[in-house]
């Protein structure tokens, strides 16, 4: 999986403005790559939880995941991330701190497997 150095920046970038609450959003891309992140209206940010309304993501066949920030020092899904994964797309990313590089950020599958992230 690739993502663009442009959406990886916007996704580091509001991770670290959002903390010490967790950011979420929706990813667009084409087959393979990440191209931007799209900001769903009335999503809370909490310091354990993102809360996305699920009827006012668009319906928008680019939409090929999510992101979600942790305001802590792992990247390891929990079963809510689980379950989130396996109904809305094929490429989920969680971005832990400090929000600085690509390092910072793990990619999985909608079952939850670790996947290769690459800028592209």
């Amino acid at each position: 999986m690739k993502i663009k150095k442009a959406a990886l920046e916007f996704i580091l970038g509001v991770s670290g403005e959002t903390y010490p609450n967790e950011f979420g959003g929706m990813l667009r891309g084409k087959g393979d790559l990440i191209e931007e992140v799209l900001v769903i209206p009335a999503t809370t940010y909490g310091k354990t939880f993102v809360t996305t309304r699920m009827d006012m993501v668009p319906f928008d066949k680019s939409i090929i995941g999510s992101v979600h920030s942790h305001p802590a020092e792992s990247f390891r899904p929990s079963d809510a991330d689980l379950e989130f994964f396996r109904k809305t797309g094929k490429i989920h990313l969680i971005v832990k701190k400090p929000y600085k590089s690509i390092l910072d950020i793990a990619a999985y599958d909608g079952a939850g497997n670790r996947i290769r992230l690459e800028i592209g």
